[in-house]
């Protein structure tokens, strides 16, 4: 059926004939393109086959009957009744390498029934191919009638049936077609060419294949189906499922996954690039990107940090929330499918360009220090590089002993040479002022699809640079427990994309697509926090200097092919990827001065280095049956294997001051440079360099999953369908310590993991589905890594959990549906899950400010968690100039976990039975948009609210949870089309600036304000 799939861009011409008293009308599609030569039999009765738009009719007497569709040995039977003088219009729509039947729309119009509207739409063009404005395109004995704009567009919106079309306009002839035939939630694509007044010739109306003379009216008509949108895939997927579309990523203004997702009922992003999809955070979801695993750049977690994604490269996202055999067995809370855009339908080159502008930022004066050449693009060109010879005299930054080598040539570095590593080291540490830059983004995309004879092939090419500058200029910190003072922090980031896609589709169905990534981000902080130690009663005064780079690459070749068989259809899916990923943080720079005086137990410059490099394959072959009139089965397998390879290095340095340096000012009012640490204390042995690396500090580890799945999706009559498989899955995980071999250790485990779920149908537009599923989590490496590493937002202390145990899950979902149109819906879903074992962050078993600026974790007991959903979208006014609609969800979850007796002693027993870390009660969003069709403009209102949730627990009754505080941001979009090549954006984010804050036991312990973000844009399409 994929042959047809060229129609799609092509205006397709039809003859219809005069409908009777009761008449059928079919429609058959793939995807959007009408799908020719397909036999058609109703009640055994042979109509032939559809017609180049895709169309068949006859005559209809009052009955029960069967329309049954044939088509490359594909039979679909459909079930249908008739009364006297009822006309029935039955629309069938075949999606490309979908895994169920097809949709199947039947609707029924009589003498009292509702009309049904369509529309016919298109552009009114001369000789030349410019356009007609002003032209008149009316229906004939009816009041209904179009006026073309200045783009020569018109769109008419029109009952169903059959009407003589005319064109008219000043200084051209008439142009008319005795016959268009309208069906209901249909569109008709009439484009018109008309000839001046006074030419000879006469009107015409002209087949795609038939060529048209010049200087004669051409009438080129077509039909053709609503695109697929995000409803659509909610609708039919086989599962519970939400969805963004592209149209969706462009009108929200979100730059990249992570705030596009947090739009989605039951999802919140945390810190900007973590999802948690319904109460459960990045351990309970699994993350594919075009179907394949990702490596990750967190040195903290496993999933993959879904800010680096720019939207302007999606195509779209699925949020799958109910596991299926077919999906990674750790789909607990729901699987976050990214697919990337393909090759486009025709020629399409833009280039875009934005500029942003935050008051409270930009023009102001943030915080900087000293920048290397290359910093603006978001590469360091050498200037926080590790010194050379450092590591070989240091044993890998793990030892510095001072003494003299004849003692022990081995341990012993003399004094010269340890100051001449002192000398080596970058002297900067000064923190000063500079003027905030304006956000700034610009973008090309490029592409083309091209025959190659019988076939196609095309390509995609993009390019992204993006800027943005945030300052926390006036945050505050009152925590009575821990530090009451402010700090200011001040974050660059720069954002650089680049893409490809080159695709090839051959034969009926078959298809080969390569996808190249490339992704580098930057963040560069600067951050000085004071205040006073509540516990301590010192005055605390912390300078940071961080720079952190992220790189994300990847290829990976996917193909999708269809076999014929006399039994059906067969499908072969299959893809392949290579990735790597790279998380550098070199020379991160932090100093504390405790009552005014620098501390060099608080000094540290630290250089890390992650890198991970992913290998993954799979495959899916599925097997249509029909094994009765309405009924049939879908057999599915597959299999995948994953095997990610992550090196991890980190050398940490810090000083020490002799006794020589005794009489060294360390006052906070000198320069580290010139007065503290300037190169000649190091050589007259004043300050000694010191080696402070642990033997964990460097990792090096394997993850390897190993998969197969048997599901089948079996359709019981129109309105039951069950889907039931189970997956074969197997982990192993392994650490290995170079400096520490003694340490290693690995994870080993395998199990089977069934789904079920079951879809009924009572009508076409209520939908009520059911499953149950058993999932797993597994711990991550650094949960269970010796090394000592550090949270990048707080720079607490993490220490791993080499004991821990993976966590099996018991998953039950339920979704009612109801469907007002396609793009229109309204849901509401219950879930509950029953964990075992669940891991989580735990409070450290130690005393001190060490234990209090440190976390750990930890398996409970159990924990439980159910919620429900309430999920709707609805057109609320709509005529010929507007369109206003409602879009929104609210979801509710309540959990409660059982802590081991250990997380009792430490958190405290009334601590028993509190919600999940990082699982907000309550979470909403709303959006409202309005589009003005005459001046081409969109405005879109957004709102999203999400309730308090744990950020970190704390030791003892007395403290409780640290909570990150319930926040609403409301944002607005504008797009106007200007003409056909100039689109105008505008945008202005957090309009209520509403104050980031932190609480425990109800008071604030920090807070601060983002800013509001506003953005202006402009796309050109050559």
């Amino acid at each position: 059926m994929k042959r047809l799939v060229v129609y799609a861009g092509l205006a397709l011409s039809f003859l219809s004939h005069q409908a009777l008293a009761a008449n059928l009308y079919l429609m058959v599609f793939y995807d959007d393109a009408p799908l020719k030569g397909a036999t058609v039999f109703l009640d055994e009765r042979n109509l032939g086959a559809t017609n180049v738009r895709g169309g068949a009719e006859t005559f209809l007497e009052a009955g029960d009957h069967v329309l049954t569709l044939v088509d490359d040995n594909i039979k679909v039977p459909v079930e249908f009744s008739s009364v006297a003088e009822e006309d029935v219009e039955i629309k069938i729509t075949f999606t490309a390498g979908a895994a169920d039947s097809p949709q199947v729309d039947i609707r029924k119009f009589g003498e009292e029934g509702a009309l049904g509207e369509g529309f016919i739409t298109g552009k009114i063009l001369d000789a030349s191919g410019a356009a007609v404005v002003g032209a008149t395109v009316a229906a004939a004995n009816s009041p209904y009638s179009s006026t073309t704009d200045e783009f020569g567009v018109y769109v008419l919106k029109i009952p169903r049936g059959a009407y003589a079309i005319s064109v008219s306009a000043e200084g051209y002839q008439t142009v008319s077609v005795p016959e268009v035939r309208v069906m209901a939630d249909m569109g008709v694509n009439a484009t018109v060419t008309l000839k001046a007044e006074g030419a000879p010739g006469v009107p015409v109306i002209a087949a795609p294949s038939a060529p048209s003379a010049p200087m004669e009216e051409v009438f080129v008509l077509g039909v053709f189906n609503p695109q697929e949108n995000a409803a659509s895939v909610e609708r039919y997927a086989v599962s519970i499922t939400n969805a963004i579309d592209a149209a969706q990523l462009e009108r929200f203004g979100d730059s990249d996954i992570g705030a596009a997702l947090n739009r989605v009922a039951g999802v919140a992003i945390v810190d900007r690039k973590y999802a948690t999809v319904r109460g459960l955070d990045g351990r309970y979801i699994s993350s594919t990107l075009n179907g394949l695993l990702m490596p990750s750049t967190d040195t903290q977690r496993r999933e993959v940090e879904l800010d680096l994604f720019p939207t302007v490269i999606v195509g779209g996202i699925e949020i799958q929330k109910s596991y299926t055999a077919d999906q990674l067995a750790t789909t607990t809370g729901g699987a976050i499918q990214i697919e990337t855009k393909g090759i486009p339908d025709e020629r399409i080159l833009q280039v875009s360009g934005s500029l942003g502008y935050n008051p409270g930022t930009t023009g102001t004066d943030i915080l900087s220090y000293a920048s290397s050449e290359g910093d603006w693009a978001g590469y360091d060109s050498g200037l926080r590089k590790l010194p050379n010879g450092v590591l070989g005299v240091t044993d890998g930054g793990r030892s510095l002993t001072v003494c003299d080598p004849a003692l022990d040539p081995v341990r012993c570095t003399s004094p010269a040479e340890a100051a001449q590593l002192g000398v080596k080291f970058q002297d900067d540490y000064k923190v000063g002022d500079k003027t905030g830059l304006p956000n700034g983004e610009a973008s090309v995309a490029y592409g083309d699809r091209l025959p190659a004879g019988e076939n196609e092939w095309g390509y995609y090419l993009a390019a992204d640079f993006d800027r943005k500058t945030t300052d926390r200029g006036h945050a505050e910190l009152s925590n009575p427990i821990g530090v009451e003072g402010g700090y200011q922090r001040s974050e660059e980031t720069t954002a650089i994309t680049g893409y490809g896609a080159v695709g090839y589709e051959y034969g009926a169905a078959n298809e080969v697509m390569a996808k190249t990534i490339y992704l580098h981000n930057t963040d560069d902080i600067t951050r000085i926090e004071s205040g006073v130690d509540q516990q301590e009663d010192n005055q605390v005064d912390t300078y940071v200097l961080d720079w952190i780079e992220r790189q994300f690459m990847s290829q990976s070749l996917t193909g999708h092919n269809e076999f014929d068989f006399d039994h059906g259809v067969h499908q072969f899916d299959w893809r392949g990827a290579y990735s790597q990923t790279e998380r550098q943080e070199p020379d991160r720079r932090t100093y504390t001065y405790y009552n005014n005086f620098l501390s060099s137990s608080a000094f540290e410059r630290r250089w890390s280095k992650l890198k991970e490099t992913s290998k993954d394959l799979g495959a899916d072959y599925s097997i249509d049956l029909d094994w009765g009139t309405n009924s049939a089965t879908q057999i599915k397998f597959g299999g995948m294997w994953s095997d990610k390879d992550r090196n991890f290095d980190q050398y940490r340095f810090g000083i020490d001051f002799t006794e020589f340096g005794s009489d060294i000012d360390l006052n906070i009012d000198q320069s580290i440079e010139n007065e503290i640490l300037p190169y000649n204390n190091f050589a007259i042995n004043k300050v000694l360099l010191t080696a402070n690396t642990t033997d964990t500090d460097s990792y090096n580890s394997q993850e390897e999953t190993k998969a197969g799945y048997l599901t089948t999706n079996t359709d019981f009559g129109e309105s039951w369908s069950l889907v039931a498989g189970v997956r074969y899955e197997k982990f192993n995980q392994k650490l290995q310590y170079p400096n520490d071999p003694s340490v290693d250790s690995e994870l080993d485990y395998d199990d089977w993991y069934p789904a079920v779920n079951l879809t009924w149908r009572p009508t076409e537009e209520i939908q009520v589905r059911a499953g149950y599923s058993q999932t797993v989590s597994y711990p991550g490496i650094i949960e269970r890594s010796e090394a000592q590493t550090y949270d990048d937002k707080t720079d607490e202390k993490i220490f791993g959990n080499p004991d821990l145990k993976v966590s099996t899950i018991d998953n039950s979902d339920l979704r009612l549906e109801y469907y007002f149109s396609d793009a229109e819906s309204v849901s509401l879903a219950y879930f509950y899950k029953s964990i075992d074992n669940p891991v989580e962050k735990a409070v450290v078993d130690g005393s001190g400010s060490a234990a209090r600026n440190s976390y750990t974790f930890i398996n409970q007991e159990s924990a439980d968690l159910w919620g429900i959903e309430l999920d709707g979208t609805k057109n609320v006014w709509e005529t010929d100039d507007y369109l206003v609609f409602v879009s929104g969800n609210v979801t509710y979850i309540d959990s409660k976990v059982d802590l081991t007796d250990k997380s009792k002693q430490l958190e405290g027993a009334s601590a028993d039975g509190r919600e999940l870390q990082g699982q907000s009660q309550w979470l909403s969003n709303l959006q409202i948009g309005m589009d003005h069709y005459p001046t081409e403009q969109k405005f879109t209102l957004l709102v999203n609210y999400f309730d308090k949730r744990i950020f970190r627990i704390a030791r003892g009754n007395d403290t409780g949870p640290k909570y990150e505080d319930s926040r609403v941001v409301v944002d607005f979009t504008w797009e106007k089309e200007w003409n056909e090549n100039l689109v105008l954006e505008g945008s202005i984010k957090n309009i209520l600036n509403t104050k980031v804050e932190y609480s425990q036991n109800d008071n604030t312990i920090e807070s601060y304000n983002l800013g509001r973000f506003f953005k202006a844009g402009v796309t050109y399409k050559f």
